[in-house]
């Protein structure tokens, strides 16, 4: 088995944002010695009290092709969570719906995208097996760059610019902890009809934004303002997912010197389109497709295509969008729950 991902082992750092708002319980399964299995059970006390609810989570989820194996993890797991009294068990979040989130479907053929999970195909027969059952899918969309723009959206486009007096402007990195106060407000006013959505505070964004900024390009992420307040933001973050990729021909120290090289020196050839929010009483005046056409318009001599994601099944306006411009859904991400 692989170490736990990175975002595990942060989680532990002294003063980590989310072990104030909640518990984790890391799990190993060995066999015969060697490690085959992991999990951690997650008590989201944050999202407990926002929704007035019982639900504990599990997530970090990885396993051999071996059903018992997952059946041990996920029983262990269940019994904490019982023991912490949860009602329900719900996942994969790791750890939370502001994370990694969702278990692969479709798609199976494609990397994944930075910030997003990747598992083999067996995983979701395993999952059904365990009585874990279907309760929300996440799309995640793909566009080419060498796609033309419609010109219905061009026109879209113009008129929001012309007639609605919002500005966009690029994320200024020299004043981070402004602009975070700002994403933070931005966050929890317009990504909080999401399902599952939990508050982010100002905390947890300075920790992410530590790893952040280290390859975030300005001018791919933006704030819209009218009058000088701001009222929506979007951010794409290039895939140094292809990084990883690169650097696994290599052994040993040469592989995380091929990665830290390409980190600082290399370009990403596609890049994922991770956030996008306007706040509710501004949503009919077409920001977020402004918002498409120039990120495709900044990026389109510099990257091939990006992922749109996530999106929930439900956001049938979202959906009607990005399928209006183009991209087309290529991956499934679901979330499973079950009784405890």
């Amino acid at each position: 088995m692989p170490p736990f991902p990175g975002s595990i082992v942060k989680l532990f750092k002294p003063g980590a944002p989310f072990l104030k708002r909640g518990k984790l319980f890391p799990l190993i399964a060995f066999k015969d010695g060697q490690p085959v299995g992991r999990i951690a059970a997650i008590v989201n006390e944050a999202h407990n009290r926002y929704y007035q609810d019982k639900v504990g989570f599990f997530g970090f989820f990885d396993f051999v092709d071996d059903p018992e194996v997952a059946q041990a993890l996920i029983s262990e797991a269940s019994a904490i969570l019982r023991k912490e009294g949860l009602t329900a068990l719900r996942g994969p979040y790791s750890p939370s719906s502001n994370d990694e989130c969702g278990l692969l479907v479709e798609g199976f053929d494609l990397p994944p995208m930075i910030m997003m999970p990747y598992n083999p195909p067996y995983y979701e027969t395993v999952y059904q097996q365990l009585g874990l059952s279907r309760v929300r899918d996440l799309h995640a969309y793909y566009l080419r760059s060498d796609i033309g723009i419609p010109e219905k959206i061009e026109r879209v486009v113009e008129r929001v610019k012309k007639r609605s007096g919002i500005q966009f402007r690029n994320i200024d990195l020299s004043r981070m902890d402004d602009e975070l106060k700002i994403i933070e407000d931005l966050y929890n006013s317009t990504i909080k009809r999401n399902w599952g959505f939990v508050p982010i505070t100002y905390e947890e964004l300075q920790f992410a934004s530590e790893d952040l900024k280290q390859i975030v390009q300005p001018e791919l992420v933006m704030i819209a303002e009218k009058e000088g307040k701001a009222i929506g933001f979007s951010m794409v973050l290039p895939n140094i997912n292809e990084f990883m990729l690169r650097a696994k021909k290599h052994r040993g120290l040469l592989r995380v010197l091929s990665f830290v090289w390409s980190l600082k020196m290399g370009k990403a050839s596609e890049a994922r389109l991770a956030l996008l929010g306007v706040k509710p009483e501004y949503e009919n005046l077409g920001i977020p497709a402004v918002f498409y056409f120039e990120s495709i318009q900044r990026s389109k001599n510099k990257l091939v295509g990006g992922e749109l994601s996530w999106i929930e099944e439900s956001n049938l306006p979202m959906i009607r969008s990005l399928e209006l411009m183009g991209a087309r859904r290529y991956k499934n991400y679901r979330i499973f729950e079950k009784a405890l």
